[in-house]
């Protein structure tokens, strides 16, 4: 199991805010390769850009990235008090400016194409959801009666989705652009809902939470009314999106105890579709999809290591390690986001740096990438 696999159970509200948090410092100026396997994807070839590398000794998230390839995540260097939000750029790494500076937590989970970072950082009463622009920071409005809240993601409008905490639950909510808050519908008898996703149509997608498990759901704009149960593959237990592209399109992962699927909600349709898993593994899941439906993330388990993925309506699921040159030198094993272009983000780590023979994931020093998309992938 891989030290940056995201965990998608939402089942307390600090699940997505302590979820391998923990980082170290990164930069490394751009190194640059070219690669293509004309065998694969039509000739898709890129060019590869090292954006960072997470040295040995640290947990950290690398949560997404915008549509220039800027990406955002928390990271947590040694010896100080707790994790901080971060944006790694072409030049290097830099850090979120805190809403409250004396903030010894925080968290950054989305970020949109002006650099508009959302996250969550706490306070003397709970953690709070914020909206960073360039040098400054503000703290987003609570619905009343709430302590807690967290943002998750900020569409090209800045509208934010997430959800907020209190004595009456959790509840999914959204704020406009001023950073006003309104609370979504909940699915009929529903524990909680969180609000993961949405897109520059105000079209939003999460999960509300049953006895079984918790289940993708749809709101069909920034209103928030008239929430739709999205469903599962047949026999699963729970299902959750992980993105949402302009058209509607939504992908995210169904599951059951054992094992769990890419899959994919065309425009936000009850019509679910398995998008597979890469031979040798058990599972996958979707992490990202761009305006065109090309899909990416991760599949898993059985007898193979995790191994990034890329997945189109004309090829399937295909391995990104499939498109590398064997003298390329790394692994890719999580792609983590997918640009209109096709440009990928994803983390890999040197070849030579095999997980079997490692007894803990934090002996593997991970390296940041940008595949930049020199073909059209359709």
């Amino acid at each position: 199991m891989f030290l940056l696999r995201r965990k998608e159970r939402f089942d307390t509200f600090f699940s997505v805010l302590l979820f391998q948090i923990v980082l170290t410092p990164l930069f490394l100026s751009g190194v640059s390769w070219i690669i293509a396997n004309p065998s694969q994807a039509a000739g898709a070839s890129y060019t590869i850009k090292q954006i960072g590398e997470l040295p040995l000794g640290a947990t950290h998230v690398v949560r997404t990235a915008n549509e220039g390839g800027d990406i955002v995540g928390t990271i947590k260097r040694s010896g100080r008090s707790g994790p901080k939000g971060a944006i790694w750029e072409d030049g290097g790494e830099r850090s979120i400016v805190q809403p409250r500076p004396n903030s010894d937590y925080s968290v950054a989970l989305g970020i949109n194409d002006d650099n508009q970072v959302v996250g969550s950082a706490n306070t003397e009463t709970g953690m709070r959801a914020y909206r960073s622009i360039g040098n400054s920071s503000v703290f987003l409005e609570l619905p009343s009666g709430d302590n807690s809240s967290a943002a998750i993601t900020v569409n090209g409008l800045g509208q934010v989705v997430g959800w907020s905490s209190g004595a009456g639950g959790i509840r999914a909510v959204t704020w406009d652009s001023a950073g006003k808050v309104k609370v979504l519908e909940k699915l009929q008898d529903s524990n909680a809902c969180r609000a993961l996703v949405i897109n520059d149509a105000g079209d939003i997608a999460g999960t509300c939470d049953f006895n079984s498990g918790h289940r993708a759901v749809l709101w069909k704009s920034a209103s928030g009314k008239g929430v739709t149960d999205l469903g599962m593959l047949p026999g699963d237990i729970w299902s959750v999106p992980a993105d949402i592209n302009n058209k509607g399109d939504i992908v995210g992962t169904s599951g059951d105890a054992e094992k769990h699927r890419a899959v994919l909600w065309p425009k936000g349709e009850r019509a679910i579709k398995d998008l597979g898993v890469l031979t040798g593994r058990v599972s996958s899941k979707a992490l990202g999809i761009n305006t065109k439906g090309d899909v990416v993330g991760y599949s898993e388990g059985g007898n193979s290591s995790e191994h990034a993925f890329i997945w189109t309506s004309k090829d399937g699921m295909m391995d990104l390690n499939n498109l590398l040159p064997a003298n390329s030198g790394f692994v890719v094993v999580h792609a983590i986001a997918i640009n209109s272009k096709g440009d990928i983000s994803v983390i890999g780590y040197d070849e030579s740096m095999n997980p079997e023979r490692h007894l803990h994931d934090e002996q593997i020093p991970l390296r940041i990438f940008r595949l930049d998309n020199n073909t059209l992938l359709n």
